[in-house]
């Protein structure tokens, strides 16, 4: 199986260990969690992917906050598959993009429907590249992904 991380997953098992961020951002419970799963996808040798567009939209929020998860950012792009944005994704996006607005779809009206489509884009043409290989993005809000490509929330894949 082949993971896909997206930023809000990412930003979880990016959030520092340090009490006062893990208050103010997602909670001790969640980062724990998370990280647990995690740890269990890579035993079971999972591939797990972070597009690099959801490394851009996290690093961007942490620099902005002064965040010491850019260091575990940093530690999971040394050692996770990070993928470039290609004109092929970029394409499959737009199609994407369209499509969604033309059906009016509800997600539209958000601010980063750019780059959960680019993301659902990437998704689908790893897709195309790995026939019989099960593609799963991993997400904290399926409702912006499920029209699109296989999601699933985190704690849903295991």
């Amino acid at each position: 199986m082949i993971v896909v991380l997206d930023s809000s997953v990412l930003g979880v098992l990016a959030t520092p260990n340090n009490s006062s961020e893990l208050e103010n951002e997602t909670g001790f419970t969640e980062v724990y969690y998370c990280t647990e799963w995690f740890y269990k996808l890579l035993a079971k040798t999972y591939r797990i992917i972070i597009p690099d567009i959801c490394d851009y939209e996290l690093r961007c929020e942490l620099l902005r906050i002064g965040s010491q998860g850019v260091e575990k950012l940093n530690a999971l792009r040394a050692v996770l598959d990070c993928h470039a944005v290609t004109f092929d994704v970029l394409d499959k996006a737009a199609e994407i993009w369209s499509e969604s607005r033309a059906m009016s779809q509800p997600n539209t009206v958000r601010e980063n429907i750019d780059v959960d489509c680019i993301v659902a884009a990437y998704c689908y043409i790893l897709q195309q590249n790995h026939p019989g290989q099960r593609i799963v993005l991993a997400t904290k809000n399926i409702k912006d992904f499920q029209r699109t490509t296989e999601c699933a929330i985190w704690q849903d894949i295991i």
